[in-house]
């Protein structure tokens, strides 16, 4: 009933935009993932130099894209993926807006930081982070979710590094760069888990369509398998954040990146290599993998740690957020899962950024700045592809929808 009555009363476009969280959400990661790498690399050729910005600028530069950027991304994913696991209707309305203006606002105060009391700045920017944790919990609670509560742990302990990073501002640089540490592991592990589950799942049933008479193997679904994978993720990461330069946590990260790399070769990739939707998602996975061994070699002061850093934060987590993104934009407004040419180039865009940014780090000397300043424009063409492809889609109802307005 609430459907056709919908569609008898067309939404405005405001309305749309409160529909679900999705549409605003994954906005502000379009918008996070121009603006933020427009001024980073005007800091890093001197056309700004970030006095209104009280930590310091690498770090700010690494807190906005993990707190903020992929903050989004994980707020939008969940709140279109929480409906579905609860039977419930998506959070919209007010308390969407609300969610979204903190998020707004927490990118606004960690930008005028240096003008502002810190304790407000903190206080501000957790806000997005404290809300969706009570909007998320109360969803699968309410919904009797109970298999998904880690979810609410996971959101919970990502407020906590950022408070944490917030921390350090007072009692030292140490503290905010332990939550870095500990966000980038989080999210490494939430990309494992999650993305574990539906990499697998989404190339099987494409498979199955694709290839209905064949008795070639199915992709393997998550298993005990990718249980003992994931521990390894979580002894390694909690090494990393307390032990980051140290043998044993080399060794554990090198485990864990190959045995994330075992897991590919579950998945039947050679088999979808037509189809960019599902190929992004199998290569954020080499990405991640290739990013813990490199930061398994950084432990062993082998190799610069942000070669490792940036295989993971662009290669694995810009990567994912791409092609989650551009899947669930398409999947819950109704529209044909087709990647299109614009973000097929995007996806091969945002990888070829993550091996200029690895070897800037790697190589070093004269051509470090060209790497870096060449993967930062790349990076902005493949969100402007993005925006261009999706905010169109994100702005509209879905088709078959008349819009008043």
């Amino acid at each position: 009933m609430a459907i056709i009555m919908f569609e008898k009363y067309p939404a405005s476009r405001w309305e749309t935009l409160l529909s679900n969280g999705f549409r605003l959400l994954f906005l502000c990661v379009a918008a996070a993932g121009v603006i933020l790498m427009g001024l980073w690399l005007a800091i890093l050729k001197g056309f700004w130099y970030g006095s209104s910005i009280a930590v310091p600028l690498v770090q700010w530069h690494a807190h906005e894209m993990m707190f903020g950027l992929v903050g989004a991304a994980i707020g939008g994913f969940l709140l279109a993926a929480v409906s579905k696991w609860t039977n419930r209707l998506p959070v919209s309305g007010m308390p969407l807006a609300i969610l979204v203006l903190c998020w707004i606002l927490g990118r606004l105060v960690m930008l005028s930081s240096a003008q502002l009391p810190y304790g407000i700045v903190a206080a501000v920017d957790l806000l997005y982070g404290v809300l969706l944790v009570f909007i998320i919990g109360r969803e699968i609670m309410a919904g009797g979710n109970k298999r998904n509560y880690k979810i609410v742990v996971m959101l919970g302990l990502f407020s906590v590094f950022n408070l944490l990073f917030h921390l350090g501002h007072r009692y030292g640089v140490e503290y905010s760069e332990m939550a870095l540490r500990g966000v980038i592991m989080q999210i490494s592990l939430m990309i494992a888990l999650i993305g574990g589950r539906i990499t697998p799942s989404f190339t099987r049933n494409y498979l199955v369509q694709k290839e209905p008479d064949s008795d070639k193997p199915l992709p393997m679904l998550f298993n005990r398998f990718d249980m003992f994978v994931s521990a390894s993720l979580v002894v390694a990461a909690i090494f990393w954040v307390v032990l980051p330069v140290n043998v044993i946590t080399g060794g554990l990260l090198c485990l864990a990146g190959v045995a994330q790399w075992a897991r590919i070769g579950r998945w039947q990739g050679q088999r979808i290599l037509a189809e960019p939707l599902l190929w992004v998602l199998h290569l954020g996975f080499v990405w991640l993998g290739a990013g813990l061994v490199l930061l398994g070699l950084s432990a062993f002061s082998w190799v610069n740690a942000s070669a490792g850093l940036h295989a993971i934060g662009i290669g694995a987590m810009a990567g994912m957020i791409l092609g989650v993104a551009s899947r669930a934009a398409l999947g819950h407004t109704q529209r044909a899962l087709v990647a299109g040419k614009m973000m097929s180039i995007a996806f091969v865009l945002i990888s070829i950024t993550a091996l200029l940014r690895v070897a800037a780090a790697l190589v070093g000397g004269v051509a470090y700045e060209h790497f870096i300043l060449s993967a930062g424009v790349i990076w902005l063409v493949s969100f402007v592809l993005f925006c261009i492809r999706y905010v169109p889609i994100l702005i509209s109802p879905a088709p078959g929808w008349k819009n008043p307005g």
